[in-house]
């Protein structure tokens, strides 16, 4: 009687009876080709005993079932250990936390163009949506109440001129606009003449507001298009802004004077340097020959001209040094010198345009050559630092933001980079 392990279907014993019967028609034939070379140059009785003879279907079944228990029963080992080892990781690691700079912002500088986004979005919309659509509006500025014009205002070139962040946590952005006045369609009626419908008695104007028809009032000029800035509060909550209060209209930025420049001396038209400016600036603007830029620059030095060629021409009209003084006509090798080269480009047109380039110049072979072109001019002063706000430390009963009133944000260790940063191609 066989017994069914679960690895095949069992066998009846004429079959098994057929099976030994086989094999022992082998084990005669195998005694018959005892010594028989096979193929592979072994004998037979050679390859029984390296197989080990024949073994049993139900043998490699149960070897094979083994294996996989063992595999099976490993991983799940692993399962175990692996499932408190991590809650033990989690439990002790210390809680991950967002990178906060010195002065408590997060993120600060995504922030502010986030807002610097909406904002400029929120003063373009409010200019140019007409009273009837005055729902469009609800996003940007709720339920704020408001005057809509019949025509609209016509916009074009907004930009962010200034974003700070004041003591109440708001944050002020100023917009500036390319804005006109709409124009009423051609047969339009004319708007009514709001001195008809004035009470008998004139209301008192306030006393800095002249009267119309005050032959002593300063003429004032009014502008019907323009750049024109406007400053709208917004309130920025993790991601979700909307706009405190409608957009004011605020006088443009101040003007702000230039910093003094290092570059303090003329060369002559006749300077071997001046030449040497001028055929550099011409193999890389307007003839794009490579070959010549390069026998105008430093050794070491990657320069490239423009390519395709967008002027016709260019004329150096002055070429400014720093240092007090004229650089050498004869230098020795390694000297250096920053110059200054105002030039201007013609077009294919015939139209021309300025522009000024900054270099550094050194010697080699008694000759000056360009070895680099900077990304800015040298300065004979420094670049002003705003100062930092004054930190108070707040007592009890008392508000811990600063009275000095809302200061630009910057980003921790974002300072401006120093001048006269310098790269190696235009």
């Amino acid at each position: 009687m066989k017994i069914n392990w679960g690895f095949g279907p069992p066998k009846d014993d004429d079959a098994d009876a057929g099976g030994r019967k086989a094999r022992g028609r082998g084990a005669g034939t195998r005694g018959a080709n005892a010594g028989t070379p096979a193929a592979d140059g072994r004998t037979a009785d050679s390859h029984d005993a390296d197989t080990g003879g024949p073994r049993s279907e139900q043998h490699t079944w149960t070897g094979g079932s083994q294996l996989a228990t063992r595999v099976v029963v490993g991983l799940l080992w692993v399962a175990l250990v692996a499932g408190p080892l991590a809650l033990a990781l989690q439990v002790l690691m210390p809680e991950s936390r967002p990178v906060v700079s010195q002065d408590g912002s997060v993120d600060r500088i995504g922030e502010a163009a986030a807002v610097s986004e909406f904002a400029e979005r929120a003063v373009v919309a409010w200019l140019e949506t007409p009273g009837e659509r005055s729902d469009d509006l609800r996003p940007y500025f709720g339920d704020l109440g408001q005057s809509r014009p019949d025509i609209p205002w016509t916009t074009s070139g907004s930009a962010v001129a200034e974003i700070v962040k004041d003591d109440t946590g708001l944050w002020a952005v100023t917009v500036g606009v390319d804005a006109a006045e709409g124009k009423p369609p051609a047969d339009a009626e004319p708007a009514a003449d709001a001195a008809a419908d004035a009470p008998a008695e004139p209301a008192e104007t306030p006393a800095d507001t002249p009267a119309e028809d005050d032959p002593d009032a300063e003429p004032v000029e009014r502008i019907t298009s323009g750049r024109l800035y406007f400053q709208v509060p917004v309130l920025y909550v993790d991601g979700e802004m909307i706009a405190q209060a409608l957009p004011a209209p605020v006088p443009a930025p101040d003007e702000f004077e230039q910093l003094a420049s290092a570059y303090d001396h003329g060369l002559a038209a006749d300077h071997p340097a001046y030449a040497r400016v001028a055929n550099f600036l011409n193999a890389m603007l307007v003839s794009g020959d490579q070959a010549s830029l390069e026998a105008y620059s430093s050794p070491g030095t990657s320069f490239r001209a423009l390519n395709p060629v967008p002027y016709a021409g260019v004329q150096v009209d002055t070429i400014v040094a720093a240092g007090g003084e004229a650089p050498s006509e004869e230098p020795s090798d390694g000297e250096t010198t920053e110059v200054q080269a105002n030039v201007t480009l013609s077009g294919s047109n015939g139209e021309q345009l300025g522009a000024q380039y900054s270099l550094v110049l050194r010697a080699r072979e008694g000759r000056w050559e360009v070895a680099r072109l900077r990304t800015s001019p040298a300065l004979a002063e420094p670049v002003p630092l705003p100062e930092p706000a004054p930190v108070t430390t707040p007592t009890p009963g008392t508000s811990a933001t600063s009275s000095q009133g809302p200061t630009p944000t910057r980003e921790a260790e974002s300072d401006p980079p120093a001048t006269g940063s310098t790269t190696e191609s235009p």
